[in-house]
Order: structure tokens, then C-alpha cells, then sequence
């Protein structure tokens, strides 16, 4: 993943775009700031896709006050950004599927009656197959059909 990110960094320089060339500079020194946290040690593909999940959501939350303020040459560049964040992560799964797997994890823990600790579980299963807070609308819906 770091190397594809290096050449893409040499490939928007050679095109000359801007955007990319911004993001994919700050998401190396994201990765690199990480993994001299870690005490050198190179960061796992699940890693790399949270840092990359947590760099959009940053992207999203900017866009939104952007848009509130009027902004919209930022807005476009926000959504660009995480556009080029987008594409570095694994594909999501569809959300029927993700209904299917959220219904499994609540079957499994019946025991558990409070949407929390469901979603916590549920982020730790699908990981980087869907967005956390896709995850999260999708049990509260579950748990307001169980419960409503």
C-alpha cells in the first residue's frame, strides 16, 4: 500500500495534480508519523485502512462545515480529497449484505441489550468492509425494529 501511495505521489507530480499530490502527501506522513509510534515497525493493511477511515471522516467533517459556511471551493477540494481516500480503501460491502452480517452478530449476542456494545462489536467484525457509521445507522434500525 505505501508503494502504491509513493508512485501515485510521482504520478500526480508528473501531472501536476494538485489535489492528489496534497492528499497522498499528507497520508504518507499520517502513515509515517504512525509508524514511528509504533517504534519503526511498519503499519498492517488493517492499520493503514483505519488511518485512511479516520483521515475521511476528518474530510467529511470539513466538508459539512463547509458547505454550512458557503465555502464552495473548499467544498470541492474536500470532496476530491476524499475521493482519492476512497479509492485506497478495500471496496465496501453492499449495504444488503451489511444486513445480513449485522443480523448475525445480533443473533449472536442476544444477550446484549443496548445498541453500543453491538456496534462496538460489529465495527471489530466488518472492520474496513463498510464504515463505521453505516454500521452504526444500520443497528440502530435493527435494535428500533427489535425493541419498537
Amino acid at each position: 500500500m505505501k508503494n502504491k501511495i509513493n508512485v501515485d505521489i510521482k504520478k500526480a507530480l508528473i501531472q501536476k495534480d494538485q489535489a492528489t499530490l496534497e492528499t497522498l502527501r499528507f497520508l504518507s506522513a499520517q502513515i509515517k508519523d504512525k509508524e514511528i509510534e509504533k517504534g519503526k515497525q511498519e503499519l498492517t493493511q488493517e492499520e493503514l485502512d483505519s488511518l485512511i477511515s479516520q483521515q475521511i471522516k476528518k474530510a467529511q467533517e470539513s466538508l459539512e462545515h463547509f458547505k454550512n459556511s458557503g465555502r464552495t471551493e473548499l467544498v470541492e477540494k474536500a470532496e476530491k480529497e476524499i475521493s482519492i481516500l476512497k479509492s485506497y480503501l478495500p471496496e465496501q460491502m453492499p449495504e444488503e449484505e451489511l444486513k445480513q452480517e449485522i443480523k448475525k452478530i445480533m443473533e449472536e449476542n442476544k444477550n446484549i441489550n443496548q445498541p453500543g456494545p453491538l456496534i462496538g462489536q460489529a465495527v471489530k467484525k466488518l472492520g474496513s468492509k463498510a464504515d463505521n457509521q453505516t454500521i452504526a445507522r444500520l443497528i440502530m434500525q435493527e435494535f428500533k425494529k427489535q425493541t419498537g
